[in-house]
């Protein structure tokens, strides 16, 4: 075997001696308790022992050196961080030959995804810590607390950030959260608005908490933080019919469609019509909504109202009123008038708050929490399922794009 500073580790053997070594300290700590032994610290005995053994190994062929005692340090073995004793010589010609750079002494792209995992799943940022202690891998306090305020800052600056003047659509939708503020729970309203870009790529523009109930001034704050932002031209924007929103988004986005939810309308037909009449009202409205033609859609879009004026007459009137906005999305390329028609966009991402509200217990244990739970669902969505496209926007994109600066140069 050869011998000297550059020995490989690949070809050092445990012989007999280390093997009883390691095993003589991992008896030790088993009679000192088991709540002191876990995989952090075996592997941190076994990695100090062998780098022992190579210095010995090292120490046999340099004559002229001397053993200098162990200094500790922090090491990662794949995703788990363990602490070590790196022995050392005199001369500091000595270094263990699998001992990573000096500089290396971050955590790895695996612990990462764990620690988040921990923090999305957990209660709060002590739960978190107290789970991860569990498992034995006692991550620095500040490791954590550094990850979750990285993605509150990410959340705030989100909200505050420049957004891109031209949009082919931007959806809106609110929700109602319950976030801990001291021994009672704050109503609160998650004001949310999706872009869709020019390049098919959806992104969150804000995802704003407000103590409250969903409320207008809220929205206008929202609406208008947007076009402060930078946001000049909307295709379209899709919203549920909230009430006295949309004379609020009319004003503030003249030059775009407004589409009104078409599910939410289906939704309210059960709550005005009885049982037999919402079946034949939302069976129409299907009809309707496969329609090519958009003056024949308006026409049987006043004949379904028309059927139905007398058994719900303020329903109806309402439905009326607003037809153009619940037939916007008929002017758009067919693959793509499904996901125009509605606010699913919006309401898929607070799908995913929800569950996250009701691991949490119902509520949010503090307005930070939500914040770096937001932030993690968020960049989850668009470094996952919104990295791309998907197949209906990537088959009408160009559609579109066409149609949006027809639109818009028409309009200058």
């Amino acid at each position: 075997m050869p011998k000297g500073p550059n020995t490989n580790v690949a070809q050092f053997s445990i012989d007999d001696q280390l093997e009883d070594e390691i095993r003589k300290e991992i008896e030790q700590a088993v009679a000192g308790g088991l709540v002191n032994l876990n995989l952090r610290g075996i592997l941190g005995m076994v990695l100090s022992n062998i780098y022992k053994a190579e210095r010995s190994n090292y120490l046999s062929g340099s004559t002229s050196d001397k053993g200098n005692g162990t200094y500790a340090r922090g090491l990662k073995v794949g995703s788990i961080p363990v602490g070590i004793e790196v022995p050392r010589t005199r001369s500091g010609k000595f270094r263990p030959t699998t001992l990573p750079s000096k500089y290396e002494r971050g955590y790895s792209d695996e612990t990462r995804p764990l620690l988040l995992g921990m923090l999305s799943s957990s209660r709060s940022i002590n739960a978190a810590k107290t789970s991860l202690r569990e498992l034995g891998l006692s991550v620095p306090e500040a490791e954590i607390e550094s990850i979750a305020a990285e993605f509150i800052e990410e959340l705030d600056l989100r909200n505050t950030k420049p957004v891109d003047p031209d949009l082919l659509a931007v959806f809106i939708d609110g929700k109602y959260i319950e976030v801990r503020e001291g021994e009672r729970l704050r109503p609160s309203c998650l004001y949310t608005a999706v872009g869709l870009h020019l390049d098919g790529k959806k992104k969150i523009l804000a995802a704003v908490p407000r103590p409250g109930r969903e409320n207008l001034e809220d929205w206008k704050k929202v609406l208008r933080g947007l076009i402060e932002r930078g946001l000049r031209r909307v295709m379209i924007l899709v919203q549920d019919d909230f009430s006295g929103l949309l004379p609020i988004t009319k004003s503030l986005f003249p030059g775009a469609d407004v589409q009104l939810c078409v599910v939410h309308m289906q939704r309210n037909s059960k709550k005005h019509l009885n049982r037999e009449d919402a079946a034949e009202f939302n069976s129409r409205l299907r009809t309707i909504k496969a329609s090519w033609d958009t003056e024949f859609a308006a026409k049987q879009f006043d004949d379904l109202c028309n059927r139905f004026s007398n058994s719900s007459p303020v329903f109806i009137k309402g439905l009326k009123k607003k037809r153009n906005h619940y037939l916007a999305f008929l002017k758009y390329p067919d693959p793509f008038r499904k996901a125009l028609s509605t606010t699913n966009v919006v309401e898929a991402y607070n799908g995913q708050i929800e569950k996250i509200r009701i691991n949490n217990g119902g509520y949010f244990h503090s307005e930070n929490v939500l914040k770096f739970k937001l932030g993690i669902n968020i960049k989850s969505l668009e470094e996952g399922k919104w990295k791309r496209p998907n197949s209906a926007t990537q088959i009408a994109l160009h559609q579109l794009n066409v149609m949006f600066v027809s639109k818009f140069e028409s309009e200058e």
